[in-house]
């Protein structure tokens, strides 16, 4: 499984490096869906990158899981975090990201507060969280880690594909990996064509004819009633 996911993490990448917004044709392939809400912002410098999921569940205040989850981490993982949006204290701050550094997980996703940003900034760790605050979590013990979380809005499991460029975050479930990527490389293929075609002086409404688009509103009361 684990083998799988970081295949499927380097086919990503690899997209990231030759194409622009892979986030966004991920996101088609998956129905329009699976992308992170848009509060989750990068703490320093936008990011482009794709890694495997290292999950974290904990509560409010207390940042223990998150300690416990990097010593289990391996590298290429990207840490993610349920915080459950709590952003009045800080789950991550600049001595867990040189710990994160040292086990070699590549970025974290918080879905909560950030402190240390200043520090964290100068060393160019990628860190997307809800928000930024002083006040430091405790070490309270609570928390698990490894198991299927909610984050920004998103079902997330461990060893699911976390796709990450200056559009936002998407998560890839690892189930559907081999076909989303597949789906996602033909589509940044045939943008490029559109692209093209866009560049030479054609219009989106003249490439999908949204005059036929337009004239077949869906009124669900009269298909209801001529459905035979």
């Amino acid at each position: 499984m684990k083998e799988k996911a970081r295949k499927l993490a380097k086919g990503f990448q690899e997209l990231l490096d030759k194409y622009d917004s892979v986030t966004c044709a991920a996101s088609d392939c998956m129905d329009r869906l699976n992308g992170m809400f848009s509060d989750m912002r990068p703490i320093g410098k936008e990011a482009r990158l794709a890694g495997v999921a290292a999950t974290v569940h904990t509560i409010a205040g207390d940042l223990s899981a998150v300690v416990y989850a990097i010593e289990h981490a391996e590298p290429g993982d990207i840490l993610v975090v349920d915080g459950h949006a709590s952003v009045n204290t800080a789950f991550w701050g600049e001595n867990i990201t040189i710990s994160s550094m040292n086990k070699g997980i590549i970025a974290a996703v918080v879905d909560g507060a950030c402190r240390d940003v200043e520090e964290i900034r100068k060393i160019g760790f990628p860190v997307f969280a809800r928000g930024i605050c002083p006040n430091v979590g405790c070490m309270a013990g609570y928390g698990r880690i490894n198991e299927r979380i909610q984050c920004a809005g998103v079902s997330v499991n461990p060893n699911d594909i976390i796709v990450i460029d200056g559009n936002g975050i998407v998560v890839v479930p690892l189930e559907k990996g081999d076909e989303v990527f597949a789906k996602t490389r033909k589509m940044m293929e045939t943008e490029s064509t559109v692209s093209e075609k866009l560049k030479a002086g054609a219009t989106i409404g003249k490439l999908i004819n949204i005059e036929a688009i337009m004239s077949s509103t869906f009124a669900y009361q009269e298909r209801a009633i001529n459905k035979k």
